[in-house]
């Protein structure tokens, strides 16, 4: 066949139409809007202050760790992050070969001086002229140098001894080495890098230019797979990718994470296009869901266990009976399979499978015994007095069904309680007595769990007069054993001996279930949720199905 010039234009023409619609269409923008019931700390990104279950579904999104956890992965196993290999050097020393070419947010190359900074007094507020200026309320201190730089919040600076109890320094050694140097040898130490809260690494030039904490806070600059564009405190986290990540394309241009409390409000909004993915589904939301072709609900069991955390100083709590017979009065099995149908379970006490060979496997927390709830109840003289019951508005799945069925059992066996329902129950006044609380296992090491009742957690009355609940003298001692021996078995018992403690002898709390997060999804999205809470967006793991 001869082709003339201009049978050949024509062709041309008509292929370059078509090409051109096809890259038009391959370049398109992908936006996914994702309704969460909660961002944790409004106004704040930063992973050290808002460091909630809330934060960390997006929060891997932003910021990266040295030591990467395999999210799709039950186990949560370790993979290389922005750390290539790693290896012990000494008892006390942990070498890190940093990866290549890694580019924070503003473009700035990483370095071992932007991951050393990154675990510095500085990042967490811990130099003495940014303690004095915090004593004083300003926001600013003035360096060594005559620059200014910013105050992090007291909770900040208290995080470092709370959750890096044994870290002496972190130093850099040349551009791509750096060493993680703790006071002792530690068996946790890997398992505390793999977390993004506490370990995420940070740009130090991003930090010490912040004109503010809270400008900091609300537009961290880190590593991952995207951006903050805009955060809109309470409301939204705006994300774009990360053009220039390591790991490849992200898979997602814009990422919306939208702050929608009412879980119906979710549920219709995924229903009628607003939304492409929701979280926090209840059990009783699923058939609606899933009646539709178009939509499709996955997730499941997460690294979290729920419970109600006791105030031992205030009230009829001050009886240690009292504590035992509300914590044999709960029925953990009705919840799990009735109120979650099935989509959770009763955990082994306070602790979770990925703890592996220190996991406490002769340890059982109070079982559910009205008649010995009773009998506790008469022994301790209670004689009525008011015992307040605080909750979320649904923070968690699930939480106001649960705390309703639990509120009837409660009264069932004889207790006086005064149910109310509030934004911050964990409110440190005089009548905070049971309150709804979970903690995530979020480094695989018993620590994990029992850290916020530990000496300088949060729930430590003793090391924390004027926010903690509860203290035991023997608990804090197998703190100690938990956070500085190396022989697993000593570990193992100390900490099946604090469970004990915690659980059932001086109960500081009441289990109630492993945490469950299920999402909604529309059926041509291909992505799967995590072990974790952490939502993974990351290159390979969402797509869109045309």
């Amino acid at each position: 066949m001869h082709t003339t010039f201009k049978t050949f234009a024509r062709a041309a023409l008509i292929s370059s139409l078509f090409l051109g619609a096809a890259s038009s269409a391959l370049a398109r923008d992908i936006t996914i809007n994702v309704a969460v019931q909660s961002m944790g700390t409004a106004g704040s990104i930063e992973i050290n202050e808002n460091n909630g279950t809330a934060a960390r579904k997006f929060q891997n999104s932003v910021f990266e760790q040295l030591i990467a956890l395999n999210l799709q992965d039950p186990k949560l196993a370790f993979k290389p992050g922005l750390a290539t290999e790693w290896k012990w050097i000494d008892d006390k020393t942990l070498e890190f070969k940093l990866r290549p070419n890694v580019k924070f947010h503003n473009g700035d190359i990483m370095t071992a001086k932007d991951v050393a900074f990154s675990f510095s007094d500085e990042r967490f507020g811990l130099l003495p002229a940014q303690i004095a200026a915090r004593d004083k309320g300003e926001t600013t201190f003035t360096r060594v140098d005559g620059s200014k730089g910013i105050v992090p919040p007291a909770t900040v600076a208290a995080s470092r001894a709370s959750e890096w109890p044994l870290l002496d320094h972190v130093e850099a050694v040349d551009d791509l080495t750096v060493r993680i140097v703790m006071k002792k040898a530690t068996l946790d130490t890997e398992a505390r890098l793999a977390r993004v809260n506490y370990a995420g690494v940070i740009s130090r030039r991003g930090f010490m230019e912040a004109a503010s904490w809270n400008a900091w806070a609300a537009k961290p600059i880190a590593t991952g797979p995207y951006k903050v564009e805009k955060l809109e405190p309470g409301s939204a986290v705006h994300m774009v990718a990360n053009g220039d990540y390591w790991g490849g394309k992200p898979p997602i241009d814009k990422l919306n994470i939208l702050i929608v409390p009412e879980a119906a409000s979710r549920v219709n909004g995924l229903m009628s296009g607003e939304y492409d993915i929701i979280s926090d589904v209840g059990s009783d939301q699923v058939p609606m869901i899933e009646g539709s072709s178009d939509f499709k609900v996955v997730g499941g069991p997460v690294a979290n266990v729920r419970f109600i955390a006791l105030d031992e100083n205030n009230g009829p709590l001050k009886n240690v009976k009292v504590r035992q017979a509300l914590s044999h009065a709960i029925d953990r099995k009705t919840i799990v399979d009735a109120l979650w149908g099935g989509r959770t379970a009763v955990p082994q006490g306070f602790q979770h499978p990925l703890f592996g060979d220190l996991f406490a496997t002769g340890h059982q927390t109070s079982s559910y015994d009205p008649e010995l709830a009773k009998r506790l109840l008469a022994e301790s003289g209670y004689k009525g007095e008011a015992i307040t019951y605080r909750v979320h508005n649904n923070y968690y799945p699930n939480e106001l069904t649960i705390a309703q069925y639990n509120l009837e059992n409660l009264r069932a066996i004889g207790f006086n309680i005064d149910f109310s329902v509030i934004d911050n129950p964990n409110d440190p006044s005089p009548d905070r007595m049971m309150q709804d609380l979970s903690n995530t296992a979020y480094f695989a090491f018993p620590a994990a769990l029992l850290a916020n009742n530990c000496p300088n957690g949060v729930y430590n009355s003793k090391t924390n007069p004027k926010g903690g609940m509860w203290q035991n003298d023997e608990f804090d001692a197998l703190c100690n054993v938990l956070n500085t021996s190396t022989d697993r078995a000593e570990v193992k018992k100390a900490f099946s001996r604090a469970l004990d403690i915690l659980e059932n002898e001086d109960p500081g709390m009441i289990v109630l279930h492993q945490n469950a997060i299920l999402y909604g999804k529309k059926a041509n999205i291909e992505w799967a949720p995590s072990a974790m809470f952490a939502m993974d967006f990351t290159p390979g793991h969402f797509a869109v199905k045309n």
